[in-house]
């Protein structure tokens, strides 16, 4: 007997009717199910190291079979979990298997019980051991240089009392390179151009002036470039970060007052003589952030009592004096905005101030406020930083932590205020690069120097929580007097 093709469609539509309309599902048998017991998403385990990883139970009736895989994270991923090739390394419940390449990947576990397919995903993390924490660059009294390393441990680091504090980081790497009189840290990590930016720099005012290279993954000596040698300065401060046609660099604020371009594809030096015929000779330098996403601007800025300076792309300098009459207290930037700060003092009147801001290319001034006080706790010489936790900046004065709003009088009593005889000596949060979203930093790090502590090591570092303004942790005498404290972020 035949069967048109419109009598067979019309019996195929009327089953799929009586599936979807719960006509008769009586027959139908429930697959068997798959499930997992609650492990953290996150899996660290060393360079070279046999991970062995027991702590997934998978629940099913049947038997299962598994499917271990990993990759690198898609760099245009639709998904969260999009890879750009995947690897598979077990079959078995348990991985067994040796990662020979730094990074962080995707880990992927596919599980089939012939019924059901169910997958897990991790984040694997494989370290140098170095991969993340806070460096700490300081001097002892003599100008031996060390370069100290507090390790942020994943709470399996911490279950297996991995190593925390190194008092020298560098030497227990590059044991044949001595540093001395360090003077500033300089972390970068991107792409542009398809060329990778990952460098670690740390300048001195040794009898060189050495800038010295490092792979910030493995924390290896690249190379040195002799400043002094060369310019007869040395190294102050890097400022900012910048990308143009002819490649990516920072700025460095010397010694004599010059601004000098280092390239961070090869370590060459270029004086910015723009910036002396345009601001003639800078006192102080400082990175100003904007963006709260991956599209995070480190621009640079120098300045003295009475003027912004900043040495743009095309071999000038744009400069932003003050009014008549008025000195530079301090400025900082908005993260959310295209605005920069500016509290000014009146030479006139020392009580009467005034609030201003730019833009971040040092747009011309626009009014926010004016106040009047017998003083403020803050002067040219207070740190700054950020947070993506609040509008509000975080800056030293005497042996306090304050935070401003910037748009008001800043605050009569500090945040923080340290033990007696701690001098602070640097501030940092947590920053983490472009993966610094809103809710990424969460720590504040103090570096503090007590001459009266007892030991060659006098140096402290205290790290509060951002968000309940809480003393979390104190790490006491771990360095000596502090240039400089840099959070070191995982680079993928």
């Amino acid at each position: 007997m035949k069967i048109s093709n419109l009598t067979l469609i019309s019996i195929i539509s009327a089953c799929l009717l009586s599936s979807c309309f719960g006509i008769d599902e009586g027959n139908l048998r429930k697959l068997a199910p798959i499930a997992f017991n609650d492990v953290p998403s996150q899996i660290d385990v060393s360079l070279g190291e046999v991970l062995i990883y027991d702590k997934l139970e998978v629940i099913s009736e049947k038997p299962v079979t598994y499917q271990w895989a990993y990759g690198k994270k898609a760099a245009n991923a639709k998904h969260e979990y999009d890879m750009e090739s995947m690897e598979i390394i077990s079959s078995e419940p348990q991985i067994n298997y040796t990662f020979s390449k730094l990074g962080s990947y995707i880990l992927r576990l596919r599980v089939d019980n012939g019924e059901s397919i169910e997958y897990k995903y991790f984040t694997l993390n494989v370290n140098s051991g170095l991969d993340e924490g806070l460096l700490i660059l300081s001097s002892d009294e003599g100008g031996r240089s060390v370069l100290g390393f507090i390790k942020t441990r994943s709470e399996d680091e911490k279950d297996r009392g991995a190593k925390e504090v190194w008092e020298d980081v560098f030497r227990t790497i590059n044991p044949d390179t001595e540093l001395s009189h360090g003077s500033s840290l300089f972390l970068s990590s991107f792409t542009s151009g398809g060329i990778s930016y990952n460098h670690l720099l740390l300048s001195t005012a040794d009898e060189h002036g050495n800038i010295y290279d490092i792979e910030p993954k493995t924390m290896n000596l690249v190379m040195a470039t002799p400043m002094k040698d060369q310019y007869g300065t040395w190294c102050c401060d890097f400022s900012g970060r910048q990308t143009a046609a002819t490649g990516a660099y920072t700025f460095i604020r010397a010694a004599d007052g010059r601004v000098f371009r280092h390239d961070l594809f090869t370590p060459f030096l270029t004086e910015r003589t723009d910036v002396a015929s345009t601001a003639g000779t800078v006192g102080y330098s400082k990175n100003i952030l904007y963006g709260t996403s991956a599209t995070d601007n480190i621009k640079s800025v120098f300045y003295t009592e009475t003027m912004l300076c900043q040495p743009d792309n095309n071999g000038s300098t744009i400069l932003r004096t003050m009014p008549a009459g008025w000195r530079i207290v301090n400025f900082f930037s908005d993260r959310d905005a295209n605005r920069t700060y500016i509290l000014l003092r009146s030479d006139a009147d020392p009580r009467s101030y005034a609030i201003k801001y730019t833009t971040a290319s040092l747009g011309a001034l626009q009014d926010v406020s004016e106040f009047t006080a017998e003083s403020v706790n803050m002067d040219i010489n207070s740190v700054f930083c950020s947070s993506c936790h609040s509008n509000d900046v975080y800056y030293t004065y005497d042996n306090a932590i304050y935070r401003w709003s910037m748009t008001g009088k800043p605050a009569e009593s500090p945040t923080f205020r340290l033990p007696a005889g701690e001098q602070i000596c640097d501030i940092a949060t947590n920053y983490m690069g472009s993966s610094s979203i809103a809710g990424a930093e969460t720590l504040l790090y103090v570096a503090t120097w007590n001459p009266s502590r007892s030991g060659d090591m006098k140096g402290s570092i205290y790290v509060y929580d951002i968000a309940t303004d809480t003393l979390q942790n104190v790490y006491e005498g771990v360095c000596y007097k502090t240039a400089r404290i840099l959070y070191k972020y995982r680079i993928s």
